[in-house]
């Protein structure tokens, strides 16, 4: 048959569509000089998750049956793993965000280093020679915790101290001689006054273990009651996504993603959350402004010897194994409806076969008719 060119590109990421044919293909007429006309589609599929279905057609004349210089072209059916897919920037940096802002009023006198991890019980910044000690816990610090406290503060408190090793009590949420007795004990580690009670300030609760990202007050600077004093994020190394709203089913919550990085090892990643508001961004140059999501991808694996740098990220929505496959160029748009594919035979000769479509992806499209097996030759344009 006569080829046709393409019109458009097909994009990486292919949406997965279903078109059935009304009624099984009507054949060509095989005398001498009968040439049927065919429609040859070149369907182009836009990504899925509200993707727009394309269908652009050009018409070819088959050649004769039996002529002696046919001018097809062909491929092979073949059975294959279709991976809807698709190549997006991301920025590498770690999970989470926090403030601390200062609770005791006093001189900045010591700070950990930028980039430094600060784990449970250790000294998170020093307040007139004294250290503010971070603790872990999902409620925030907000009082003086003391003898006949009740609370979540006071749960996580002793959950805190057990597990710093100190022993005497049975953790809950209630402070009582006996918690009284274990906090004198951990002043007295820490070179605290031994009071037995743990003053505003004095700890600070955050869900894990905290990397320094940045000093809001320098060592010597005064602290003022909920002023900034540094910021943190986990240690966990996590990816961040800006993605375009159009490309929203490709990324869903605890799904995988493949992430490049700048030295072209690839590791793998799980999705952690989707945003929900959507971001706009004003176009260059006259463009149109781009709507946004964003996506957050935690790593499988360690990555410490970077600490921040622009990554590529592979993201897949759909995944369909085993099944039979022809290039998207091979499909012909059926006069009757539907679609088909033109089966090649051994002596060269060309039957219509109808199909029905499943998943794009790649330039590839799932298909399943009578008579498709892997290695089938079909007609495809040029």
């Amino acid at each position: 048959m006569t080829a046709a060119t393409e019109s458009g590109a097909v994009p990486q990421s292919e949406a997965s569509g279903n078109d059935s044919p009304d009624a099984a293909p009507r054949h060509r007429p095989r005398g001498r000089r009968r040439r049927g006309r065919w429609i040859i589609a070149a369907v182009l599929v836009a990504a899925a998750g509200g993707g727009v279905y394309y269908a652009t057609a050009g018409t070819g004349t088959a050649p004769a049956a039996g002529s002696d210089k046919p001018t097809r072209h062909t491929d092979k059916v073949t059975r294959q793993t279709l991976i809807n897919s698709k190549q997006v920037d991301g920025t590498l940096g770690f999970k989470g965000s926090t403030s601390v802002m200062g609770r005791l009023a006093g001189t900045v006198t010591g700070l950990p280093g930028i980039g430094s991890t600060v784990s449970r019980g250790e000294r998170l910044y020093g307040v007139d020679g004294k250290p503010v000690v971070l603790l872990y816990g999902k409620s925030p610090a907000y009082r003086d915790m003391k003898s006949g406290d009740k609370g979540e503060d006071v749960r996580q408190l002793e959950e805190n101290l057990q597990a710093l090793g100190y022993r005497g009590f049975t953790p809950d949420s209630e402070f009582t001689d006996l918690t009284e007795q274990v906090v004198k004990r951990w002043q007295k580690a820490l070179g605290l006054s031994q009071t037995g009670t743990v003053e505003d300030g004095r700890v600070v609760f955050a869900s894990g273990a905290l990397r320094i990202g940045a000093h809001k007050a320098p060592v010597g600077s005064d602290v003022r009651l909920g002023g900034p004093v540094l910021t943190g994020t986990s240690s966990k190394r996590q990816v961040h996504v800006d993605l375009d709203i159009g490309d929203r089913s490709l990324a869903k919550k605890d799904g995988t993603a493949t992430v490049t990085l700048p030295d072209g090892k690839s590791v793998k990643g799980t999705i952690t959350s989707v945003g929900t508001t959507v971001k706009k961004t004003p176009g260059e140059n006259g463009a149109a402004d781009k709507s946004t999501i964003g996506v957050d991808i935690e790593l499988d694996d360690d990555v410490a010897d970077i600490t921040e740098a622009p990554v590529t990220v592979g993201l897949q929505s759909e995944r369909k194994e085993n099944v039979l496959t022809v290039p998207i160029t091979a499909l012909l748009a059926l006069r009757e409806g539907g679609y088909g594919v033109e089966v090649i035979g051994a002596d060269g000769k060309g039957t219509v076969s109808a199909v029905k479509l499943g998943m794009f992806a790649n330039g590839r499209v799932e298909v399943s008719g009578s008579g498709l097996t892997a290695g089938t030759t079909v007609g495809v344009a040029a």
